[in-house]
């Protein structure tokens, strides 16, 4: 199982349960995320079918990505945070430094624009 260098790849903005990450399918070395930066794999379902069933600090089974964000998700005590919603892809690709240095209100701009994209330009 091959796990790359986080600076070396590229992220999908989303928002998770009102949460903005960045995302990437690959599995990240985790001696590679900066500090500051909380680090989760995702799971998909057992039906595989492309839906965010469980956020963990690793996920070897059914291992769908891997999301960075900036302030941690509330896991349980078996280590497990469930969704209670799809992930929303915001249409945007950035670097980790774009990540990092991205602001809230950057953040809510990206998904303002990616709503309006949705919408077919009303808004």
């Amino acid at each position: 199982m091959a796990v790359l260098h986080a600076a070396r790849e590229q992220y999908e903005l989303c928002e998770l349960d009102g949460k903005p990450v960045a995302f990437t399918n690959m599995r990240l070395d985790r001696q590679t995320i900066p500090d500051g930066l909380y680090c989760y794999d995702i799971r998909d379902s057992d039906n595989l079918d492309g839906s965010c069933a469980e956020v963990k600090a690793h996920v070897m089974v059914n291992h769908w990505g891997t999301i960075l964000c900036k302030s941690p998700f509330p896991l349980n005590e078996y280590g497990s945070y469930y969704p209670e919603n799809s992930m929303n892809y915001l249409g945007t690709t950035v670097s980790l430094q774009d990540w990092m240095n991205m602001s809230e209100v950057d953040f809510k701009e990206q998904q303002a624009t990616e709503n309006t994209m949705t919408m077919g330009g009303m808004g």
